[in-house]
């Protein structure tokens, strides 16, 4: 069914305990005849009665797959915990040999609904002998997705599961029907979740602010979940992803960001995000067009010129140009609340793009991490404090 395109090249690999092979192994290859490709019997299998035979067998058929190799496991005469140990080994080898799994089957001849020992004098003509044939694939691609859907909640880096995506995804999906639609939808839903990050990890403000591809991403994730052709259990995984970003529906996109850096280690961008979000947040405090360059930039100026108490005749342009606003920034209680934690912030930023070369630079980088979640709890508590009090 699944050897009709092997070639010389490639290789059917049979492994025989002392036992199968002295039953079964000459019957077994003389049914099999003249094949394209390559059969091996690899011998003196261990039964797997113990721990240490189990493992034995691990490393045996580990040692034997090779790199890029493409991997077909029929686990129908698997002896006990051997099934799942085939499983297990085969994730071991995605991880460290970049194999690809075509597919795990299961021949269930106990379907058949009679006993083995009866099987011969009940169905005497073996071409009525039909057993179903499991293809277990997805117990591979479920662990797979897992995997890659912990390393994006985990980590923020949906590179893992972007690149499930680009694969064949049938194993996930219950039927062919349909098949088309709901891979579409995987990829939009990947795509977004990539332009996400990297507009997190570029400091992609705009984009992040815009929320677009958040929305794009959440409405996939929702689409997929009431899909009936996506399996039962990768649906939890897409509702984990979901709530991944459901603090960009609840709260700024910015404010979302540098939350996300926060828990992602990406300080130098959480710093710029928080700095960039405070400009964001005291532009439209006082009814200003956060989008205007100009104004960011007499809004940067004001809270620079707050924290350093530089007098009025040594302001520079644009705040020169533009006193009535400034002076509207300086009066605020947000401002006089917040003190110099945007200088700070400024410094820390400074510090961290010079390579730490700049004089009074922190030299134990560690504690970036600590100013950054210290100054945005900060923020948060002296923005609620000025929060709008509801009617």
């Amino acid at each position: 069914m699944y050897c009709n395109d092997f070639e010389s090249s490639d290789i059917a690999y049979f492994f025989l305990t002392k036992e199968a092979e002295t039953k079964h192994w000459e019957n077994l290859k003389e049914s099999l005849g003249e094949r394209p490709f390559q059969i091996k019997p690899v011998k003196d299998i261990s039964e797997g009665n113990t721990e240490k035979e189990i493992w034995k067998i691990f490393e045996l058929v580990y040692s034997i797959l090779k790199k890029e190799d493409k991997v077909i496991l029929d686990v129908t005469h698997g002896f006990r915990s051997l099934p799942m140990l085939g499983i297990v080994l085969l994730n071991y080898a995605k991880s460290l040999k970049n194999i690809e799994v075509s597919h795990i089957l299961y021949g269930a001849f106990e379907g058949i609904g009679i006993p083995a020992y009866q099987i011969e004098n009940e169905i005497p003509d073996p071409e009525k002998r039909t057993a179903p044939l499991f293809d277990l694939t997805a117990f591979s691609a479920i662990q797979s997705w897992t995997y890659g859907a912990e390393s994006f909640i985990r980590t923020g880096n949906s590179k893992l599961i972007t690149e499930l995506s680009k694969e064949n995804i049938k194993p996930i999906l219950i039927e062919s029907k349909g098949n088309d639609e709901t891979a579409n939808n995987i990829r939009s839903l990947m795509d977004s979740l990539n332009k996400i990050e990297t507009a997190i990890n570029t400091n992609r403000g705009q984009v992040i602010n815009q929320g677009g591809w958040v929305k794009r991403a959440k409405d996939s994730l929702r689409e997929l979940q009431t899909e009936h052709q996506v399996f039962a259990p990768i649906k939890p995984i897409l509702k984990e992803i979901e709530n991944k970003l459901n603090d960009f529906d609840e709260k700024p996109h910015w404010e979302a960001a540098v939350e996300w850096c926060i828990t992602h280690g990406l300080v130098q961008q959480g710093i710029t995000q928080l700095l960039e979000g405070i400009i964001s947040y005291v532009s439209l405090l006082l009814e200003l067009d956060d989008s205007s360059l100009e104004v960011r930039e007499i809004v940067a100026q004001a809270l620079h010129i707050f924290s350093q108490r530089i007098p009025e005749e040594d302001w520079r342009s644009p705040a020169a140009e533009n006193k009535e606003i400034v002076k509207k920034i300086l009066s605020h209680n947000f401002i006089i609340d917040h003190n110099d934690n945007y200088q700070r912030l400024s410094e820390y930023r400074n510090d961290i793009n010079h390579g730490g070369y700049k004089e009074k630079a922190l030299r134990n980088g560690e504690k970036f991490t600590s100013k950054l979640s210290e100054i945005f709890d900060e923020f948060i508590e002296i923005k609620t404090i000025h929060a709008p009090k509801p009617l």
